[in-house]
């Protein structure tokens, strides 16, 4: 897999990616960061973490180095990634990474995060997986080879963030949004594999998910698994 090119092929598709991708269960939030906070939301891409989290009280300052992703991000958003952060040192006390860590994870990313980050203060990496204990959700995966963007890391094992950071805690929450065929394509065309594709890949990969899809009815739920994982800096 070209990361790289993964990585970067989101900025073309900001309005779809921010209309489409699924927003975060608030149980999930509130575990994670049940103080009202400063925060940095690293990777923050069109901001749907960032909103969220400003609603619910907190300060956020999101970091995205994509220029149109960033440019749909309310409030305060910098140019910047996980090895260069816009911030001073200790000068929040949460950096959470919303579909993103997989990105950047390792060295010099971990110095970087805990170089912001206030003494005792928490990393919160948080994913959006779909179920695949769900027999229709495991076929559609298999077809667009989902796997792709998990070969070089897994979000379900996260063990831990480099000796900067104390022990990790993970807890699962488990809910599932509505589709229809049409909107679950959408979701499909947001996806760094589907971008990356080329026309022939593209249609083939639509006309066989349409094929599991319309087996399920007009409208049917797509069930999640959200991962979201705390660590407090040294």
């Amino acid at each position: 897999m070209d990361f790289a090119a993964h990585a970067s092929s989101f900025g073309a598709a900001a309005d779809l990616y921010d209309r489409i991708r699924p927003r975060y269960p608030r149980e999930a939030l509130d575990w994670a960061i049940p103080e009202k906070s400063d925060i940095c939301d690293l990777g923050a891409g069109t901001g749907i973490l960032t909103r969220q989290l400003t609603d619910l009280g907190h300060h956020v300052i999101a970091v995205e180095p994509d220029d149109k992703m960033r440019a749909k991000i309310p409030g305060d958003a910098r140019d910047g990634d996980a090895t260069h952060i816009p911030l001073p040192d200790a000068s929040v006390d949460v950096v959470t990474a919303g579909q993103a860590y997989h990105w950047f994870y390792g060295e010099p990313a971990h110095a970087e995060i805990a170089r912001v980050l206030r003494p005792g203060g928490r990393f919160v990496p948080i994913w959006n997986i779909r179920d695949e204990r769900v027999a229709w959700v495991a076929k559609s995966s298999t077809l667009f080879d989902g796997a792709r963007e998990r070969d070089a890391f897994d979000e379900t094992a996260v063990k831990d963030f480099g000796p900067r950071f104390g022990p990790v805690t993970l807890k699962t929450f488990e809910w599932s949004t509505t589709h229809t065929t049409e909107s679950f394509l959408e979701l499909v065309k947001s996806r760094s594999y589907y971008l990356v594709s080329g026309p022939e890949a593209r249609e083939l990969l639509e006309r066989q998910l349409r094929e599991v899809l319309d087996q399920l009815g007009e409208e049917f739920e797509l069930p999640y698994v959200t991962y979201a994982y705390t660590a407090r800096k040294r």
